[in-house]
């Protein structure tokens, strides 16, 4: 009999097509293991995950769909925006509300990753005096370790972390975690896990070598370790993880190309939503072009023109009222006085023009 094995993701109607490369690599990799894997979602259906499920059970493995009330945790927790749903934050009720009871222990992977080793090892990590394992901070950004350490927590990277679900359970309540949440939310602004868990399990984490377990593949990686680490570390690690900075890059949203793109799409290619892959793209690339064609058109020479005349006047009329006044203190008004102060108008406006149509090309550019 295989040993069991217990994952847990979080995805949603919208999106379970992108999950598709991490859900068939989990299961290829781990072949070993009888694999359950709890999709943690607030509008997933049976019928969605109808592939995933066949291929689950083609390897021996499970797919069970936790249900995440989306109502029941508005108020409660805040997302980063309405491009996140509050879905993504069901893992602070999976240990209380959402697994089932014979579940002692599970291991949190993201969608926008893909394994590339198997998780047996680390899923067997001894936890004896630990609520949580996850790789060591040395891939996380230092602006991330820094405030950390400013909320008196230790580094937590989710993705590739393991919980001690019984330990857990028995130490902490649910309203524990949720006014530890309340705390990240007063000094980040948003609800966030690595955040709440960092905090709520200080000093009780274990951590392992990053490079054996996961790598950050986004052009935040690429810029602080570098093409050459970011191949080695593929060697040796389990999962590579797309985590996007502001751009929003994915392997299905390539705005920059990391060399993990590569095994994602392998494993895409394999997925009944190729094709939709490719046809976001393109939608995604068409939107960019035409906001891109829109900014132009608002920064042509007419419009600049435009804008130096506005800037003009506004000037010339503060200028108005101010030479206004000096008759009426007993001062003369030199005409070259006029002549300067429009003159100085003219090149403020025109200046501020041209600066605002510069900033503006930099940005069409990039």
């Amino acid at each position: 009999m295989k040993p069991r094995m217990n994952i847990y993701l979080t995805t949603a109607k919208r999106v379970v097509k992108y999950a598709y490369p991490v859900i068939r690599s989990l299961f290829e990799q781990n072949a070993d293991s009888e694999v359950y894997l709890y999709l943690v979602s607030e509008n997933l259906e049976e019928d969605d995950v109808r592939i995933e499920r066949e291929l689950a059970e083609s390897f021996g493995g499970h797919i069970v769909i936790l249900r995440f009330d989306e109502d029941m945790a508005r108020g409660r927790i805040v997302s980063a925006s309405d491009h996140w749903p509050l879905g993504t934050l069901g893992c602070y009720w999976l240990f209380h509300e959402l697994l089932p009871d014979d579940v002692d222990r599970i291991l949190a992977l993201e969608s926008d990753a893909v394994v590339t080793g198997s998780l047996r090892e680390f899923y067997n990590t001894d936890l004896t005096g630990f609520y949580a394992a996850c790789p060591d901070p040395e891939h996380k950004p230092m602006g991330h370790r820094d405030l950390m350490e400013r909320l008196g927590g230790d580094v937590l990277t989710f993705v590739v972390s393991l919980y001690d679900v019984k330990a857990i359970r028995r130490d902490f309540t649910l309203d524990q975690i949720l006014s530890i949440d309340q705390y990240v939310v007063k000094e980040f602004g948003h609800s966030q896990q690595e955040l709440t868990f960092g905090i709520l399990f200080q000093d009780k984490i274990k951590f392992l070598p990053a490079a054996d377990l996961c790598v950050e593949e986004n052009s935040q990686s690429m810029e602080a370790m570098g093409y050459d680490y970011l191949k080695e570390c593929e060697k040796t690690c389990k999962v590579l993880h797309f985590s996007s900075t502001q751009y929003k890059e994915k392997p299905w949203n390539p705005v920059y190309i990391m060399p993990g793109y590569a095994k994602w799409w392998q494993y895409a290619k394999e997925s009944p939503y190729y094709k939709e892959y490719f046809e976001e793209q393109w939608k995604t690339y068409r939107n960019s072009i035409a906001q891109t064609e829109s900014l132009k058109k608002n920064i042509t020479y007419r419009n600049l023109l435009l804008m130096t005349l506005s800037v003009y006047v506004m000037l010339m009329a503060v200028a108005g009222v101010w030479l206004m006044t000096l008759p009426s203190d007993g001062m003369s008004v030199n005409p070259l006085v006029w002549i300067a102060v429009t003159l100085a108008a003219l090149a403020v406006a025109a200046g501020a023009a041209f600066a605002v149509r510069w900033v503006s090309m930099l940005a069409v550019r990039h």
